[in-house]
């Protein structure tokens, strides 16, 4: 499944670390079946990081994310996904927390040390704001994030 809408920031960059792969920081709004292309109208709105979290939970983590907030700009967005691509998003994890994703890990069962230096490089980014003016279907294949589309918001 490698299609999501998602909002990219300017850019952010982050380290790499032994067993932590930056990604390219993104917003995941929504996870497609396959890649669809929708018109939706929402308001720019600016988007502000918070604190690191350790994805899907803290005890298996496998991305290291920071909180994005409003939440509810992020959530009204998502919905508005949901209801003009019925059947074509795909979620594996529960409640959808909006999350700028910067790291994969891919240690198994990393210890707090292993974690610690990407952790202290996400919270130095905590307090960030930038605009959110579009959204974009991306192909994340290959780890690219190629835009495939984008919405002006």
């Amino acid at each position: 499944m490698p299609y999501i809408y998602g909002v990219l920031p300017p850019r952010l960059y982050v380290k790499p670390f032994p067993g932590l792969e930056p990604v390219r920081p993104h917003i995941t709004l929504a996870k497609l079946r396959r890649p669809a292309r929708v018109e939706i109208r929402y308001r720019p709105f600016t988007a502000t990081l918070g604190r690191p979290l350790l994805l899907p939970s803290p005890a298996r983590p496998r991305y290291i994310a920071l909180e994005a907030s409003p939440a509810g700009e992020f959530e009204a967005l998502r919905r508005m996904l949901e209801a003009a691509l019925p059947g074509l998003i795909e979620e594996r994890h529960g409640e959808f927390r909006p999350h700028l994703t910067l790291y994969a890990v891919r240690i198994k069962r990393p210890s707090e040390e292993e974690l610690e230096p990407a952790i202290r490089e996400a919270e130095a980014l905590a307090g960030t704001s930038f605009a959110v003016s579009e959204i974009c279907l991306i192909d994340t294949a290959g780890g690219e994030y190629k835009v495939l589309a984008r919405i002006s918001l």
